[in-house]
């Protein structure tokens, strides 16, 4: 008995041996393979995109990527992984980069000399919530990251925060590859500026003063193009500021009157084979405070002299009034008398002018459109398609984005818009219309066979006898090339006003990523976390959600109930009977 107790201990514990030594032999081994993970997310954030990975592979010279960060001892709870995950993501980026990409982690917590440098390139501490066990404090906590190449000026990221790891792809690869390119595109940018109110203009030369210079509208456009390292250029599309020969795209805002040398130009451009984006405006709104409350809204019709070419092409921007349920809650300043003090508020206003567009409604295989969570169309409309005229010109347009199907129109005219003409009770729905659409091919030139619209007569009498005004007078002719006209039926959405609303940015970036030529940046931008919308529901379906939750799921609960009781019951009687059964035949 003894023998074998002792038997079974020396072979227990050579057992355990040999399971320890092959324990630490294969995590030694496995310790130095790549691991495997798996993407869970439904929109694959975690995963690489092949358009990224392709950057990383085409590196010729390393990138240096720096993260400083406080270390996660003393980091909030929420933050306290915050160094490993982007730790992770940037050693599977150093792999894919072969060698091209160089990560370091820094800790300046501590650090002053580190500091005082990072506060030269803008990166400071920031302030965050802490709550540890029963306290509630702030913490000053360091989370940056720094990405140079060469000599070229540094990329900063000042703040990175847990829910920066959905983008981080983007936020380092993004400028990897801006960096690392020969030349930014150039983005040629036309934007009129609001002319003053006639009225007010009248009013300042009667009082002897020079009426105001007209306003910038489009300002913003310029610092979106800089965000996304394209060489922004604003143009005023005149003799002496015309669309730069080698522009990589032109960016069209048309929500003036254009005269013919302008539209001349624009022609001219997508003839040589320039990407364009036109963003055109039909007509505007003017909210006034009505007087018993509301509001009155008045219409004024937009020209803006490109409706002849777009005809020509087969394209045609809806002028009528265009309604949409679908619409956007804006806020308006008013005025109030409280107890005899007047104060400015801001009141809320939701009409079917102010159109708003989600995810659903846009083409989901088209890169340009298809992460797009939402975007607000104000007092757009519709871009209508001639498909036998695009067809002459061997022209062809995809619609990207539409409204949505209780959408109805009035007829166009200047002036008051009456609250009949606002409201969708008894009017027909149109169904969904096509607010955006892309046109490939050569175009037209619509002026063929006629003289080149001169330019405007210039103040400057010398600017006549300028070889180079001469030389732009008559432009050389150009040889035909394919190219892309991104045409959406609003301008106003794009104003400095409204850019920040929904991700109207975003679209125009998406475009411009799109049709310069950057697909990877565009590919890689796609990944990012969609803004998901709750789409709107029916009082039918609400009525039917409401059943199921009040009503059936109690009722479907409760005949479970009783047929499991029943169930039971019977299982019960018949075990009874089987006992008494057995008992009588022991008996």
């Amino acid at each position: 008995m003894n023998s074998k107790r002792r038997n079974f201990r020396i072979t227990f514990a050579v057992s355990v041996v040999l399971l320890t030594a092959i324990a630490f032999f294969l995590v030694s081994v496995m310790d130095n393979l790549p691991g495997a993970r798996i993407d869970m997310t439904s929109n694959k954030l975690f995963t690489m995109s092949p358009a990224a990975a392709r950057i990383l592979k085409d590196l010729q010279v390393p990138v240096q990527v720096k993260l400083y960060i406080t270390p996660a001892d003393k980091m909030t709870t929420q933050m306290r992984n915050l160094e490993r995950d982007i730790t992770e993501q940037m050693r599977n980026f150093e792999q894919v980069a072969d060698g091209m990409l160089e990560f370091q982690v820094f800790n300046p917590q501590n650090d002053e000399d580190m500091q005082k440098t990072l506060a030269d390139k803008g990166i400071r501490p920031f302030q965050v919530q802490s709550i540890e066990k029963d306290e509630m404090g702030i913490k000053l906590i360091w989370s940056a990251i720094t990405i140079a190449y060469k000599d070229k000026p540094e990329e900063v990221l000042p703040q990175v925060l847990p829910q920066s790891l959905f983008t981080l792809e983007q936020d380092i690869i993004g400028p990897v590859y801006r960096l690392t390119r020969e030349k930014a595109p150039k983005i040629a940018l036309f934007g009129p500026k609001k002319p003053v109110d006639q009225q007010l203009a009248m009013m300042y030369l009667q009082q002897g003063m020079q009426p105001p210079e007209p306003t910038e509208q489009y300002a913003q456009l310029s610092q979106l193009m800089s965000q996304g390292h394209y060489e922004a250029v604003p143009i005023e599309l005149t003799e002496a500021s015309p669309v730069p020969e080698d522009a990589d795209a032109l960016v069209v805002m048309a929500i003036s009157q254009l005269n013919p040398r302008q539209v001349y130009e624009i022609n001219r451009t997508l003839r040589r084979g320039v990407p364009v984006i036109m963003g055109m405006q039909a007509h505007e709104y003017g909210y006034s405070p009505a007087p018993s409350g509301g509001w009155t809204i008045a219409g004024q019709g937009v020209e803006t002299g490109l409706e002849s070419m777009l005809a020509e092409f087969g394209l045609t921007v809806s002028e009528d009034h265009f309604m949409d349920t679908a619409s956007e809650v804006i806020n308006l300043p008013r005025e109030v008398n409280l107890g005899g003090l007047r104060m400015q508020t801001q009141e809320p206003v939701r009409l079917p002018i102010q159109i708003r567009v989600t995810e659903a409604q846009m083409d989901q295989d088209s890169p340009l459109v298809n992460r797009i969570g939402a975007i607000f169309y104000l007092w757009g409309t519709p871009v209508l398609s001639d498909a036998d005229q695009l067809a002459s010109h061997d022209l062809k347009a995809t619609d990207l984005i539409e409204s949505s199907d209780n959408v109805w129109t009035e007829p166009w005219s200047d002036g008051p818009v009456t609250g009949a003409m606002l409201s969708p009770e008894g009017k027909t729905m149109t169904g969904a219309q096509p607010l955006a659409v892309l046109v490939d091919g050569i175009f037209p030139d619509t002026f063929e066979g006629e003289e080149i619209p001169a330019w405007p007569q210039t103040a400057d009498p010398a600017a006549a006898d300028d070889p180079l005004s001469q030389m732009q007078a008559t432009p050389p002719p150009v040889e035909p090339q394919p190219g892309k006209l991104f045409l959406i039926g609003n301008a106003k959405m794009f104003d400095d006003n409204i850019l920040a609303a929904g991700q109207n940015a975003l679209l125009l970036l998406n475009a411009v990523d799109f049709l310069a030529g950057s697909r990877e940046l565009l590919d890689i931008r796609s990944k990012t976390l969609t803004q998901r919308v709750i789409k709107p529901v029916e009082a039918n379906q609400k009525m039917v959600w409401r059943f199921v939750a009040v009503l059936l799921v109690p009722i479907i609960i409760a005949v479970f109930g009783i047929t499991r009781a029943a169930m039971r019951r019977k299982r019960a009687s018949r075990y009874r009977e089987a006992i008494t059964h057995s008992t009588h035949s022991v008996g």
